[in-house]
């Protein structure tokens, strides 16, 4: 009789612990996230949790081409080609909402042109890459705020042919947003030069996806 009555104690107090546990991490609240901070995954592959933002390696090959731009050299240099990607969710997202998704990752590939005369005239073409940038949605306007490449929305990175792997821009202000200030009303991006995000008339008025697979 003894001996039961020392498991049965033994085993109400094991009881009584756990509740008192239970009780105390309910007390305690869910677990916060400092607003220095933002889960990377919500922000895709592309950025780690610090807000550091890398070069998506794969985007010639499994994303969309937005459009180009041609940008002319001056005083006889030689001019530029910008060729704009974005994967294929994020143009998807953008096509039904007219905004970009937390997380979408646009690629601004910057090459030198080469010129020459051809049968359909005067005609331009891309060269070597020279260097790229990366712009990444945030969750806010306040996403990484103690990062100074993050900053309007959007995370920034510049990468020079040398080492693409290295984003050698310090701060968004002094190396991105001047070229940006005219889009502000198109949050900070030249949509009007990506066909693929806006025409939906005739071939076009479904996603190309859409289009293949016979919806």
């Amino acid at each position: 009789m003894n001996r039961t009555i020392i498991i049965s104690s033994a085993a109400a107090l094991s009881v009584f612990a756990a509740v008192l546990y239970v009780g105390q991490q309910s007390s305690a609240g869910p677990e916060t996230v400092s607003s220095s901070t933002q889960p990377a995954t919500a922000l895709g592959k592309y950025v780690d949790k610090d807000g550091a933002i890398h070069l998506p390696e794969d985007y010639r090959l499994k994303w969309i081409h937005l459009g180009s731009w041609y940008v002319e050299g001056k005083n006889g240099e030689e001019g530029q080609v910008h060729d704009v990607y974005a994967e294929p969710e994020t143009v998807a997202a953008f096509r039904r909402t007219g905004k970009w998704p937390a997380g979408a990752t646009l690629v601004k590939e910057v090459r030198a042109s080469e010129k020459g005369k051809m049968t359909t005239g005067d005609v331009h073409w891309d060269g070597q890459i020279k260097h790229w940038f990366v712009m990444v949605k945030g969750t806010s306007d306040r996403t990484f705020p103690e990062n100074p490449n993050w900053g309007l929305g959007w995370g920034w990175g510049l990468y020079k042919i040398d080492d693409p792997k290295k984003n050698i821009s310090t701060d968004y202000k002094t190396d991105c947003r001047g070229c940006h200030i005219p889009a502000q009303q198109t949050d900070w991006v030249y949509t009007q030069g990506y066909p693929t995000l806006n025409e939906k008339e005739g071939p076009f008025k479904k996603y190309p996806k859409e289009s293949y697979e016979g919806k």
